[in-house]
């Protein structure tokens, strides 16, 4: 394939990549990883919605309902950007669980449900940011988009076995239980795809995806997961995600085995491997690969990690990936956290026209302070050192610079997110 029909190529499939294969970042974590708690050194304060949550409080006893909204923010803004120079959006979240079957046994059962309505506040969103407007191969932030209202989870949980093993049916988000560990939320942490589940080397990661999953404790610290899902998914729209199953019969599958010291720490002190498949879907080839992750607490305070991934097709990002870095949660500020990390992956041929880019680099300091018990507010830095495509040269037919060599994107952040 000569270059120059391989950019063009490269163009459509990006675009369309974004939609369909690399929503391989749009991962967000279960609601009991997202409100974790490390550590609690002072008394929580009064909120200024004490009514609102005495009456959650009353639902969660009186009907086995817990409930939970809140209203998400992120502005993005580039130094050196080949388009728009800033991009933001925001999210608003209605989240939680509904226990309606209690055993004898100790057992429950309930629906899982996240309801969310994605939008963006500039031209560009921060989904988009990173491919649109600095050229870089890879999510600033995966999640912040514009795709309206969605529906990332709707299923049954059932526990089983004086809750040594849980069962999940109806639609998924396998990050939810795939590769994570305490620092994997976009919402909370840190904002690159190549810091959250995946590392960017997991196809499809479908969220809003008809499946089930089974996982559960073998001994006091092994642990081990398995599902099958849809492989495409689609959050945005159920019944169309359901139709498009049945049409190709395309799924996605996980199995996951991990150690941990403690049931109680399961999503802090971690090591892991994740196996995962994914069927053919649309422009993406049939591909499969491997993530490991260690991770755990040390004095009560540093939060280490090493984490990375290899794959082979199936519309991963990357084909390589490697993060090292830590958390850091300030002496007195129980509820804040500090993070820094750093990453290297070499993006996937098959997903980008089969172009071989050389490896890229991404570096990332963030900041969550817990400003009030219903606030929290997060600036971050990012530094990303790659090869751009640069869309615009692309478009006006300027072959010659389409392809911006050892490029260095300064990203500043600034995330909020109102509890209710």
């Amino acid at each position: 394939m000569k270059p120059t029909f391989r950019l063009s190529v490269t163009v459509a499939m990006l675009m369309s990549v974004m939609a369909i294969s690399t929503t391989a970042f749009a991962q967000e974590n279960n609601n009991e990883s997202e409100v974790l708690t490390v550590m609690k050194d002072t008394p929580v304060e009064k909120s200024n919605f004490d009514s609102w949550n005495e009456t959650k409080a009353h639902w969660q006893e009186e009907h086995g309902l817990q409930l939970s909204v809140d209203y998400n923010m992120l502005g993005l803004t580039a130094t050196d950007a080949l388009g728009d120079s800033s991009a933001a959006s925001g999210a608003l979240r209605v989240y939680g669980q509904w226990d309606m079957v209690h055993t004898d046994s100790g057992s429950t059962g309930g629906i899982v449900f996240k309801f969310e309505h994605r939008h963006k506040y500039t031209d560009s969103s921060p989904k988009d940011f990173g491919i649109k407007d600095l050229g870089y191969l890879g999510f600033v932030h995966s999640l912040y988009g514009d795709q309206g209202f969605r529906a990332t989870h709707l299923f049954w949980r059932q526990s089983m076995l004086d809750d040594r093993m849980v069962a999940y049916a109806g639609f998924l988000d396998m990050t939810d239980y795939t590769d994570f560990y305490a620092l994997a939320s976009p919402w909370n942490d840190f904002n690159n795809g190549v810091f959250t589940t995946g590392s960017g080397t997991i196809g499809g990661l479908p969220d809003g995806a008809l499946g089930v999953m089974l996982g559960g404790f073998m001994t006091d610290s092994v642990y081990a997961s398995a599902s099958i899902l849809d492989a495409k998914g689609n959050a945005s729209d159920l019944a169309q995600g359901v139709k498009d199953l049945f049409d190709t019969g395309a799924t996605w599958k996980s199995f996951e085995v991990g150690y941990t010291p403690s049931k109680d720490m399961l999503f802090i002190d971690n090591a892991h491997v994740s196996f995962w498949q994914r069927d053919a879907v649309g422009n993406d080839k049939e591909g499969h690969g491997v993530n490991v992750s260690v991770s755990g607490l040390v004095n009560n305070q540093w939060l280490p990690f090493i984490r990375a991934g290899w794959a082979q097709d199936g519309g991963a990002m990357y084909d390589a990936s490697v993060s090292v870095g830590f958390g850091y949660i300030p002496t007195g500020r129980s509820e804040d956290m500090m993070g820094l990390a750093f990453n290297w992956a070499s993006p996937m041929a098959s997903t980008f026209g089969d172009i071989d880019f050389d490896g890229q680099y991404t570096a990332e300091l963030y900041y969550r302070a817990k400003i009030a018990p219903w606030f929290q507010l997060s600036p971050s830095i990012q530094v990303m050192n790659h090869t751009a495509i640069n869309l615009d040269a692309i478009e006006s037919g300027d072959m010659s610079n389409a392809l911006i060599k050892d490029k260095t994107d300064v990203v500043i952040g600034l995330k909020a997110q109102f509890l209710f």
